[in-house]
């Protein structure tokens, strides 16, 4: 079996007229982790990328839920994975805050489907608003 690359994507609108969707506005949001991993950053340390789904029965009532019909899904890069004191507290505070087990080996796997409440905040990255998750908090 030989693997064929696509060469054509065909979009449901014209991306010439595309715009940038509006961010959900900032505040608190129930949230579920539907996938986390370990990377490395830039600066050659560990992180865990940390992936919260929003469900759009929580979005605020005049936010267009089509915007994100399936959810919006934001990421958290802020969960140092470093062996310091300070990480390691931490990555407590986070492993309370989504219910998680803290201990001297962490899976992050384990924290698939797990709830917290997000903070969000709007930022401008490469001139357009986005959200970011502020702090995680226990639900």
């Amino acid at each position: 079996m030989t693997e064929e690359t696509m060469s054509i994507v065909e979009f449901s609108e014209d991306i010439s007229e595309a715009e940038a969707p509006e961010p959900l506005p900032p505040g608190e949001y129930p949230a579920t982790i539907k996938a986390a991993e370990i990377k490395i950053s830039q600066r050659n340390t560990k992180y865990a990328a940390v992936s919260f789904l929003v469900s759009p029965d929580e979005f605020p009532a005049d936010y267009p839920v089509e915007n994100a019909p399936d959810g919006k899904v934001i990421i958290f890069r802020r969960c140092s994975m470093e062996d310091n004191p300070q990480a390691r507290y931490m990555l407590k505070n986070f492993c309370e805050a989504i219910g998680a087990t803290a201990s001297k080996k962490i899976d992050v796997n384990e924290w698939f489907g797990l709830d917290a409440t997000i903070t969000i905040e709007n930022d401008e990255y490469e001139g357009v608003m986005r959200e970011q998750i502020a702090r995680v908090n226990a639900s």
